[in-house]
């Protein structure tokens, strides 16, 4: 029997296929992000015209924003406003029971952020409603003359709430990344969660496109209104990463990303360009 010959670890190392870090996972999380938020804040203003709609408004849909004529009837004014929160519920719930039957892909990233966007931007108008008078929730709280107190209280609620929902997040992000990312320990997890803050930025960036000929007060807040959930979202993730965490027992060769993903995106611009700046009428 012979041995096999012996083979330098210098030609060993340049014959290793490239080992996928955290840092090619931004490419997708920023694109896919970018994308799938963009879609979410579409659906948070269609609840709202919807809403309006069926109470006899003819709103319409434009970039980060419903417009209708307000009515003087204060019940028709809260369930339009609220509208728009219970929506995204309604899509983050959804795209987070579809994640689940899904495999490791670019379609996954999709449902992840969906899943995650919809719910935090519900639990973040709980957590704003005495800060943002203008805001879903405080338009509902000054209907109603609802105490300061009490708004505290929704808000200590959102933040607990938030906080729990964020245990599930932090491993659906966990799960996202290769499979040659280190995660063994809770600092290794942590430090992850952490460099998520990059793909963030940057996708919130790529949100500017589809806001340009908007009112710049509403596309301002509106990028604002989707940057704030996000800061809580991962640091709360951040610190749910260090809890006990079982890795997928899988092997992936790294990060890729269809073109069928930058034809998404784009498409999803020009929807907000050509559909939403001159006005969707419902």
């Amino acid at each position: 029997m012979t041995s096999p010959p012996d083979i330098p670890a210098a030609r060993q190392d340049a014959a290793a296929p490239p080992t996928p870090s955290v840092r090619a996972a931004w490419g997708p999380l920023a694109l896919s992000y970018a994308t799938a938020q963009l879609v979410e804040v579409f659906l948070h203003e269609g609840s709202h015209a919807l809403a309006a709609r069926a109470l006899g408004f003819h709103p319409a849909i434009g970039q980060f924003v419903e417009l209708h004529v307000p009515s003087p009837e204060r019940a028709h004014e809260a369930l339009v406003a609220a509208g728009g929160p219970i929506g995204s519920l309604v899509t983050g719930l959804v795209c987070w029971a579809l994640y689940r039957r899904r495999g490791p892909s670019y379609p996954r990233l999709l449902l992840m952020w969906l899943a995650m966007t919809g719910i935090t931007a519900f639990l973040g108008y709980l957590v704003v409603m005495p800060l943002l008078t203008v805001g879903d929730t405080g338009v509902i709280a000054r209907l109603y003359n609802v105490p300061v107190a009490v708004q505290f209280l929704v808000t200590a609620a959102g933040m607990g709430l938030l906080y729990l929902v964020t245990r599930p997040f932090s491993r659906m992000y966990l799960d996202s990344l290769p499979a040659s990312v280190p995660l063994d320990t809770p600092r290794d997890r942590k430090a992850s969660v952490t460099r998520l803050w990059i793909p963030y930025l940057i996708g919130l960036a790529l949100l500017v496109p589809a806001g340009l000929g908007g009112d710049p007060e509403v596309v301002f807040y509106g990028i604002l209104g989707c940057w704030g959930p996000g800061m809580a979202l991962v640091g709360f993730m951040t610190v749910n990463a260090g809890r006990p965490y079982e890795r997928e027992n899988r092997t992936d060769a790294g990060w890729r990303l269809p073109l069928w993903a930058f034809a998404g995106y784009a498409a999803v611009v020009a929807f907000y360009l050509l559909v939403l700046r001159p006005g969707l009428n419902i």
